[in-house]
């Protein structure tokens, strides 16, 4: 039995939840065993149900306050080496879980797996697809708020924008901080980088874009798709 799958529920420090829009809120906290902060994602979907993209069990009172807000229904990982709190999270609130389907195969080994991101019913408000280029075709998601009037993308690690303050001297050094696609992702988990950089260009240009958000580091909420195209062209 794996790692992942014993692993009971576990609340590690995190922060107050982030409402960041009408039908978007998030929550950061401490990745378990790292000096790093990890972002999960709520989205609330025009049927009253929850998706999540990633896992971070909560407290009680903000446990309490995200069942209110909605159904848990569905949670998304981006990729077998991104679940460590998958199946607490699942187990704990009912949920389906989903990823890529060229990973579904390493997920299943470390949790129960319901299926690809293309079984997750579609919802007018949601939708996901794996981001072109990257080794474990990790998903973005795209979070539609205002009737439509806004768009959110939610990302795993293809966008990143560590805070520097706080952060380790050596995760500064190779390059971390800031809004950017880091040089460990672009080094280790890119299979084709010409491809990534055009997926992120074509994503910076979609309709009513107005936020980043990122797994790793601070919410993008000003030119987002100017920091997006500036990130692509560095990789």
């Amino acid at each position: 039995m794996s790692k992942h799958r014993e692993r009971p529920w576990t609340v590690t420090t995190h922060r107050p939840l982030e409402k960041l829009d009408d039908n978007l809120w998030a929550v950061e906290g401490k990745v378990p065993g790292l000096p790093v902060l990890r972002r999960m994602a709520i989205v609330k979907r025009s049927d009253g149900t929850l998706l999540f993209y990633h896992a971070i069990p909560l407290d009680e009172p903000t446990l309490r306050e995200v069942t209110a807000w909605g159904k848990p229904a569905y949670l998304m990982i981006a990729h077998d080496n991104h679940g460590i709190d998958a199946h607490p999270f699942a187990k704990q609130l009912g949920l389906k879980v989903f990823g890529p389907k060229s990973n579904l195969e390493k997920m299943r080994a470390k949790f129960d797996v319901d299926g690809a991101l293309e079984d997750i019913p579609p919802d007018p408000a949601v939708s996901a697809e794996s981001i072109a280029g990257t080794r474990y075709d990790e998903p973005v998601v795209t979070v539609r708020s205002g009737g439509g009037a806004r768009t959110s993308l939610v990302f795993c690690d293809a966008f990143q924008n560590n805070r520097k303050e706080g952060m380790p001297l050596f995760f500064r050094l190779v390059g971390f901080a800031g809004p950017k696609v880091p040089l460990l992702f672009k080094v280790a988990f890119t299979r084709d980088r010409a491809a990534l950089r055009k997926d992120l260009e074509r994503l910076a240009s979609v309709p009513g874009l107005t936020r980043l958000v990122p797994c790793h580091g601070a919410v993008v909420d000003a030119d987002a798709a100017g920091t997006l195209r500036r990130a692509a062209a560095g990789v």
